[in-house]
């Protein structure tokens, strides 16, 4: 383990035990000593997603109760918890902001200021498997890398190049492909083994992953897993 991803694992691990101290004695979140990450980007399934399915025709959401019951004000936003998710804490911990928005549901609002301090690309019910989201009325991982690379070009060339390259991004997915597709829907098992369908979701990943490099000017917008130990984006 290289120490960028040493460092990138403890900083997690300190946003986990934050957390659960604030739980507990309901103590405010302290601050860690500033990491230079400029800005947090997530993408995947519900584990992440702060609310862009509440613009999305599908029955995968959370904007009403009893979600939302300890966040903020008390209101149900999309997040299919009771209140934060651990990318709001990400970014409040690291002093970056104090939520993570959701790119689709706050577009309209979004500032350029916003944008580049980071932002929820994923949707609920999401997977790696296109399939996936499709049978769930939701956003796939292609167009939420769409909509990435459109966020890349609402702050300019210049602004992404230097906001990527030291950001964190976080993916959670998969969890779906398995028990809302393969396990449910008997299309997967019939076209696929276990093995199968396991390196097709790797080699999905792979292949979104991959074009992504030559997004942001001078190289990989996937910069966090060179920063983080790898040697190189592939």
């Amino acid at each position: 383990m290289g120490p960028k991803l040493a460092s990138l694992l403890a900083v997690l691990a300190a946003v986990y035990l934050a957390v659960a101290a604030t739980a507990v004695d309901d103590a405010p979140l302290p601050r860690l000593p500033h990491q230079d990450i400029p800005a947090v980007f997530a993408f995947g399934d519900s584990t992440l997603d702060t609310g862009n399915n509440n613009v999305l025709p599908t029955m995968v959401r959370a904007d009403h109760a009893p979600y939302g019951r300890e966040f903020p004000g008390g209101a149900p936003t999309g997040r299919f918890s009771d209140g934060k998710l651990l990318t709001d804490y990400l970014v409040e911990v690291l002093g970056i902001k104090e939520l993570l928005p959701a790119y689709r549901s706050g577009a309209a609002n979004l500032t350029v200021a916003d944008l580049s301090t980071g932002v929820c690309f994923a949707s609920a019910g999401s997977g790696l498997d296109d399939a996936t989201a499709t049978n769930a009325g939701v956003a796939t991982f292609g167009s939420q890398l769409a909509d990435f690379k459109q966020l890349l070009g609402k702050i300019g060339a210049r602004k992404a190049g230097e906001v990527v390259k030291k950001s964190v991004f976080l993916v959670s997915a998969a969890t779906n492909d398995m028990m809302m597709n393969y396990y449910m829907l008997p299309s997967g098992r019939s076209k696929y083994t276990l093995e199968q369908y396991h390196d097709l979701l790797i080699g999905n990943l792979r292949s979104y992953i991959q074009p992504c490099t030559t997004w942001a000017p001078g190289g990989c917008w996937w910069r966090g897993c060179r920063r983080w130990g790898a040697s190189r984006c592939s």
